[in-house]
């Protein structure tokens, strides 16, 4: 599973939006859009922001299975 595909299943398992996402880990909306489609990759301090929101490593997050 991609960076992607676990940070939008981490979004659903949580039954969260992206915004919902984006204003815990201070930043915007489109941000998270752009991740869960793959078409950025987030920094290392917020990849960390991620992890602690969704209560996941940052292995877990950055090891593609």
């Amino acid at each position: 599973m991609t960076l992607a595909e676990k940070i939008t299943t981490e979004r659903a398992r949580k039954s969260v939006s992206q915004a919902e996402v984006a204003k815990e880990v201070g930043v915007t909306q489109a941000t998270i859009s752009y991740i869960e489609s793959g078409d950025k990759i987030p920094s290392v301090a917020l990849l960390k922001r991620l992890a602690q929101y969704f209560d996941v490593s940052m292995d877990y997050l950055t090891n593609n299975e």
